[in-house]
C-alpha cells in the first residue's frame, strides 16, 4: 500500500517559483503503468541523496516510502559521470525495472569546466541518449530529474532535459528554487534535509501519473 509522504517542508514548496523548465513538462510518457515491480536509481550524488541525513527524503528512500515495489536497487554514486552511469546502468538491465529514476550529466559540467573539452557536450549527451532508450526498451516507465542550475554550467543540461521529453521520459523539475536557497541546500550543489524533502514532494509528483 503506498504511503505518501507528507513533508514538513510542503507549505515551502509551493510558495516556490514555477520554473519553464516544469512548464514545458508535457505529452506523452513512454512505458506508462508498467504494473509494481522493481525501482531503480540510477546517477550521481543527487540520485544518491549526498547530504541528506534523512534516509526517507533521499530519492531512494522517496521512491520507497510512496510506491509500491518488490525491490529498490540502487546504484547512485555520488561523482560518477554519465559514462560512468551508463556503464553500471547496463549492468541492471536484466532485472527489468518498472521505473527508473535517474540524475546524470551534472558532473560531467564539473569536469568539462575545470578543464574545457576534457568531457565534451556530445559526449553526454550521446551517453544519455544510450541510457534512457535502454531502460525504455525493457519496458519501465523513466524518470529524469532535469537540472539548470546557476552558471558556470554550459548548456548541456537544458539539452538533456529536451531530450528526455522528446523521448517521452517524465521529467522531475526537482530543484528548482534550491539552488541559491541557503535554507535548502548544504552546499552550492547538494540540498540538506529539507531540500530533499521538497525534492522528493516533486519526484512523487511527478511520476504517480505514470506508475504504478
Amino acid at each position: 500500500m503506498k504511503n505518501i509522504l507528507f513533508s514538513f517542508m510542503a507549505a515551502v514548496l509551493f510558495m516556490l517559483p514555477v520554473s519553464a523548465l516544469t512548464e514545458e513538462i508535457s505529452g506523452s510518457i513512454v512505458n506508462e503503468h508498467p504494473g509494481v515491480g522493481h525501482i531503480a536509481v540510477v546517477g550521481d550524488s543527487l540520485a544518491a541523496g549526498f547530504k541528506a541525513t534523512d534516509s526517507k527524503v533521499k530519492p531512494a528512500g522517496c521512491l520507497s516510502q510512496n510506491f509500491d515495489h518488490d525491490k529498490i536497487i540502487n546504484i547512485a554514486i555520488p561523482g560518477l559521470t554519465s559514462e560512468q552511469i551508463l556503464k553500471a546502468a547496463r549492468k541492471i538491465l536484466k532485472y527489468n525495472s518498472k521505473l527508473v529514476f535517474i540524475s546524470s550529466g551534472g558532473n560531467d559540467t564539473l569536469q568539462d569546466d575545470k578543464k574545457p573539452g576534457s568531457y565534451p557536450k556530445q559526449k553526454t549527451l550521446d551517453e544519455m541518449n544510450l541510457m534512457f532508450d535502454a531502460f525504455l526498451k525493457t519496458g519501465a516507465v523513466v524518470a529524469y530529474l532535469g537540472l539548470n542550475p546557476p552558471a558556470p554550467y554550459p548548456i548541456r543540461l537544458p539539452e538533456i532535459t529536451q531530450m528526455a521529453l522528446n523521448k517521452g521520459v517524465i521529467v522531475v523539475d526537482g530543484m528548482n528554487g534550491l539552488w541559491e536557497n541557503p535554507q535548502l541546500m548544504s552546499d552550492h550543489v547538494h540540498p540538506n534535509n529539507a531540500g530533499y524533502a521538497i525534492m522528493c514532494s516533486r519526484i512523487v509528483s511527478s511520476i504517480q501519473s505514470y506508475y504504478p
